[in-house]
């Protein structure tokens, strides 16, 4: 009896250093490629670090948390990303669910229009920068040569170097590659709604617009809340396409809160106070997710 209890604990501790050593490889990519920046990014938001003194560290405290909400320039590219969040999420988590309404239903095609919806979604933000770039090109673009031959414009319009038209596109732009997202994720649940409480509610004589808003928006809540906690920390964090786009311009129109951290980083070296910035974003996402989550529960409970 104890030999037998002596090889079972044998056994399960081979497997224990079996598992340490497999896991070992992992732990140590995690360290170095996510960990050890961060601890690092994180050290050096608390000094004054420039490329050119990049071996001298001065410890300044808070000095740079306090210019990121004193600087216009910061405070200028956190509206633009707060006007890009509010956009993009409320009208890809409208889009999404007519879209996920429409797949739900029976018709002809279904299935392949289902595949084909995630297209936008699977491409890479990049690649639809640059589709959207060469579609808008104020010479060669597609809606700039379709504007005109309907007779809408007489002149070719430079979209994405005017005031006016550039940070609507790059709303459009990643409206096209998100809303699928959002559409999957909602017509997850609406898959999940049994059939029968719509018959019930039609021969209560509810219409089609009254059981949307009684039975299905209440009984895919929380689908909702997943894909606008998802695609509100994938706003916050859109880099690609105002990189791709308009690099800012014009002027600092487009220049959202990452894009900022980016240029203070990588074009003028101001390393500690991109630092800063980054963990401003960090924090900035991480109360909005908690807010959202806090929000879920509360209805949960109700």
């Amino acid at each position: 009896m104890k030999e037998g209890i002596k090889r079972l604990f044998d056994f399960e501790r081979s497997d224990a250093k079996l598992a340490a050593v497999l896991i070992l490889p992992t732990f140590l990519l995690v360290i170095g490629v996510v960990a050890y920046p961060l601890i690092y990014s994180f050290i050096m938001s608390f000094g004054d670090v420039e490329f050119a003194n990049i071996k001298d560290y001065n410890f300044v405290g808070f000095t740079q948390y306090v210019k990121t909400f004193t600087d216009p320039e910061f405070i200028n590219a956190a509206q633009v990303s707060a006007k890009f969040i509010f956009s993009t999420v409320f009208v890809k988590l409208v889009l999404g669910t007519l879209i996920a309404v429409m797949l739900k239903e029976r018709f002809l095609g279904r299935s392949i229009t289902r595949a084909l919806i995630i297209v936008p979604w699977a491409t890479p933000f990049v690649v639809v920068g640059l589709m959207w770039k060469w579609m808008l090109h104020s010479k060669v673009g597609i809606i700039n040569f379709l504007l005109a031959r309907l007779g809408i414009i007489e002149e070719y319009i430079p979209f994405l170097s005017s005031r006016i038209f550039a940070m609507p596109f790059v709303v459009v732009a990643d409206v096209w590659q998100g809303t699928p997202f959002f559409a999957i994720i909602i017509l997850a649940g609406l898959q999940t709604i049994p059939e029968d409480l719509y018959e019930a509610a039609y021969m209560d004589g509810a219409g089609g617009i009254s059981a949307f808003f009684r039975i299905t928006l209440p009984m895919v809540r929380y689908p909702l809340f997943i894909s606008t906690i998802l695609g509100t920390i994938l706003a916050i964090n859109s880099f690609d396409l105002f990189f791709v786009l308009t690099k800012g311009g014009p002027g600092n129109i487009t220049t959202n809160a990452t894009l900022f951290a980016w240029n203070n980083a990588f074009k003028f070296y101001h390393l500690s106070y991109a630092s800063a910035i980054s963990y401003v974003i960090l924090l900035f996402a991480m109360l909005v997710t908690i807010g959202y989550v806090t929000l879920m529960r509360r209805n949960e409970i109700a």
